[in-house]
This record gives structure tokens, C-alpha cells and sequence, in this order.
């Protein structure tokens, strides 16, 4: 008798904790389907920035500086004048940076303005920039170093 009660027992036991397994598996296949599914979008790849590009050169730079008189201050104001040249073959810019240094006599820094180029240079091509006018310099200024700062490298049609 004892022997039936346990069987009997360890059985009820065995059916109960087989139950509980199928109802917690259950509920985990639920818990499961409600995970949100990952979108995937390819992005449109944007124009890398390069830092003082080699392959670009400022040509034939001009400067007519005129003075400016508010009031008791005296200003000088410059225009400017300049061609870009791009040596490379395959690659195109656009956004340029220019960095435009303006020296006294001695070549004295006195003042550094500047200057963005919104426009884009294809392959092996000339950039003529012209009127470019920088205001509020000083009065002692005598000459200016034009340098690229940055530009952005990529195709003609993402540059635009």
C-alpha cells in the first residue's frame, strides 16, 4: 500500500512539473514574438572632409586693399582675387575653406580671416574666384598668405 501511494504520488508529482514546463514555455514563445524586428536602411554616404589638400593650389592670388574711415577708426577693407587649381585627375571638391592670413611689412601676422568657397571644382579643373571682399583689417596690413584649410572630397552630385 505504501508502495502505491508513493508511486502514485511521484507520478501526480512528474504530471504537475510537466505541465508548469509546457506553461512557462509558452509564455517565453510569446515574450519572444513581441521583440520588435530590426529595420535595416542603407544611408546616403556623405563627402569626406580633407585637411589641407595637396592636390589643390591657390593660383594667381590678388589683393587691392582700400581704407575705410568710421567715424575716429580706420579699417582697411581687402578684395581679393584667385584661381584654385585641382591637379588630380578623378577627384572632385567643393565647400573650400580658404585660411587668409594678412601681414604687415616685416610679415607680421596681424589678422587671419576666413573664407568659405561654396562651389565645386571638377578633376584637372581651374576655380576662379573673384570680388571676395574681407572688411575690418588693420591699417598696418601690406600683404596676405592664402592657404586651404579644408575641402570636401566626393562626386559631383553629393557636393551640390
Amino acid at each position: 500500500m505504501i508502495r502505491k501511494s508513493v508511486f502514485w504520488g511521484l507520478t501526480f508529482l512528474l504530471v504537475v512539473v510537466l505541465i508548469s514546463l509546457v506553461l512557462r514555455g509558452g509564455r517565453l514563445e510569446k515574450q519572444q514574438a513581441v521583440k520588435p524586428t530590426e529595420v535595416i536602411q542603407e544611408s546616403v554616404s556623405t563627402p569626406t572632409r580633407v585637411l589641407k589638400p595637396k592636390d589643390l593650389e591657390v593660383v594667381r592670388p590678388k589683393m587691392r586693399l582700400e581704407k575705410k574711415v568710421d567715424g575716429e577708426t580706420q579699417s582697411l577693407c581687402a578684395w581679393h582675387e584667385m584661381e584654385i587649381r585641382n591637379t588630380k585627375e578623378e577627384t572632385s571638391y567643393g565647400r573650400i575653406q580658404l585660411s587668409i592670413d594678412y601681414m604687415d611689412r616685416r610679415g607680421k601676422v596681424l589678422a587671419t580671416k576666413p573664407y568659405s568657397a561654396a562651389k565645386t571644382i571638377m578633376p584637372g579643373d581651374i576655380l576662379r574666384l573673384a570680388d571676395i571682399k574681407i572688411e575690418g583689417l588693420p591699417v598696418q596690413t601690406a600683404n596676405c598668405r592664402i592657404a586651404i584649410d579644408y575641402a570636401e572630397i566626393g562626386s559631383a552630385s553629393q557636393l551640390k
